[in-house]
């Protein structure tokens, strides 16, 4: 949970609070004036209506309303007001909306020169946030100095919960605010420019693009059934999960095909594992055991896998790599049996963490790829870890200012384009298919399978100059000989 409310956070207070439409005009935040009371009562007095929020590491929000106005008073006026009430929107980084209302004939707040926000009364006090002057400690916390323990729930219904479930036990913050509370009905907020343009999301754009990845066909006259894919990543970032969520698309459940974590592909045993997808899409993806920082998928193999030598299930380990003299080796590969394009898989929350021995791995692999003209993608997995827009809805994945970032620095670091970089999430703690996952699945699958049959058209092309000049060279050997005879 970041450190600002959401639409859906101000829609829930508002019902909370029953009257109507609201707006939510930000008075106080202890990060940007301050965590003093001179501070909070110049910027909060006689504002009316407010709504206080505190923000802890933990990923817990919480707070009070008030409809009565907060004041200066040297000695402390405690106020009744039966609207009052204290909530919770989050517990530990959890959705978890509940109101504690002001219990009747009970004091809702005390206003005191020297204090912060103070719900309930001078001297039994439910919620009691700081007095003084707060100074920011170097874990990026405040330390506030009041108390939420000794009597909370004296003059709040909390329901028998304790100020550990209320608020883990402390008054740690990370952020204090105060905002005004009107009537009025609030301004949508204007919405940023996607910075990749596609289709928007929804049941319409879902149907389409099955359709046309669907269609996407290798070129005819090559005798290729199918794309074939290789993923390559290190351990940990997803590649058979990735497998998952293509197959979880095209067959409208979570699917767990590729056993992740599993005993196919271990730390020391590399099986070269195709999946495929019936009638759904020409597409075959070859899992392969994630790189690692020592004993991994070496250039050799992965040369040999590149060219369709390595037959399929075949295992590979350290000490039993493929060799040119095997019985397994397949030595006359055609292109159906050869790779068409390979797609690195990054873990988005690790991969600006990434040591330079795995950089320099990755590129040693891109270099392959290159000298062999073969097409590379990358997809960066668990985007909805890196930021709030796209935790709510993974719809948001390209107006999220934190996901483009990552893009752009994922492009740099393996020199790819932009719009090879492809954002996905992977099915992890979801029991039924999310529609705009699926669509964002389908946006990478489809460019991936571009970026093959783009590989195969040139393959043809090829092929065709060789014919070509095979023929050519062969008809002026014809003229030589009818010359000569």
């Amino acid at each position: 949970m970041g450190k600002s409310l959401t639409e859906k956070d101000f829609v829930q207070v508002e019902s909370w609070i029953g009257t109507g439409p609201k707006t939510f005009n930000l008075l106080y935040s202890i990060t940007r004036d301050g965590c003093d009371p001179s501070m909070f009562h110049q910027k909060c007095d006689n504002q009316g209506p407010t709504l206080t929020v505190l923000y802890n590491k933990e990923g817990s929000v919480y707070g009070g309303y008030a409809s009565v106005k907060w004041i200066s008073s040297p000695n402390g006026l405690d106020q009744n007001d039966n609207s009052a009430f204290l909530y919770q929107l989050y517990y530990s980084g959890r959705n978890t909306p509940k109101k504690y209302p002001v219990k009747p004939g009970h004091t809702a707040i005390c206003s005191a020169t020297s204090l912060g926000p103070l719900f309930g009364s001078n001297h039994v006090y439910d919620v009691f946030t700081f007095s003084g002057s707060i100074q920011n400690i170097s874990s990026g916390e405040y330390n506030l100095n009041g108390d939420m323990q000794t009597y909370f729930g004296k003059n709040y219904d909390t329901a028998g919960i304790s100020s550990k479930e209320f608020n883990n036990g402390h008054i740690r913050v990370t952020e204090l605010e105060v905002y005004a509370v009107k009537d009025d009905q609030r301004k949508p907020k204007a919405l940023p420019t996607p910075w990749r343009k596609t289709a928007e999301f929804g049941p319409t754009v879902l149907g389409s693009l099955k359709e046309e990845v669907k269609g996407i066909q290798p070129p005819e006259g090559l005798d290729v059934p199918q794309f074939n894919i290789l993923l390559l990543g290190p351990l940990g970032s997803g590649k058979s999960s990735v497998c998952n969520l293509v197959a979880s698309v095209f067959r409208g459940r979570i699917s767990h095909r590729a056993r992740v974590g599993g005993n196919v592909q271990t730390s020391t045993t590399t099986q070269l594992t195709p999946y495929t997808f019936g009638d759904k899409a020409s597409l075959q993806l070859y899992d392969t055991r994630g790189i690692a920082e020592s004993d991994t998928l070496d250039l050799l193999q992965c040369n040999f896998i590149l060219d369709g030598h390595v037959p399929d299930f075949y295992e590979m380990s350290p000490t039993h790599l493929l060799k040119c003299d095997d019985a397994e080796f397949r030595h006359q590969a055609a292109l159906k049996n050869k790779i068409h394009c390979a797609v690195f898989v990054l873990d988005g929350l690790t991969v600006d963490d990434m040591s330079k021995s795995m950089l320099q791995k990755l590129l040693s692999y891109r270099d392959l790829l290159n000298g062999k003209g073969i097409p590379q993608a990358a997809l960066i997995t668990k985007i909805d870890k890196l930021c709030e827009q796209s935790a709510e809805n993974i719809s948001n994945t390209f107006l999220s200012p934190a996901v483009k970032e990552l893009v752009y620095n994922v492009a740099d670091l393996l020199n790819l384009p932009r719009n090879s970089i492809l954002p996905v999430k992977n099915y992890e703690e979801e029991m039924e298919s999310d529609e705009n996952i699926n669509i964002l699945a389908l946006f990478a699958v489809r460019q991936i399978l571009f970026f093959a049959e783009d590989y195969l058209e040139n393959m043809k092309d090829k092929q065709s100059r060789s014919r070509g000049n095979a023929n050519s060279g062969q008809a002026h050997s014809d003229v030589r000989g009818s010359d000569t005879a």
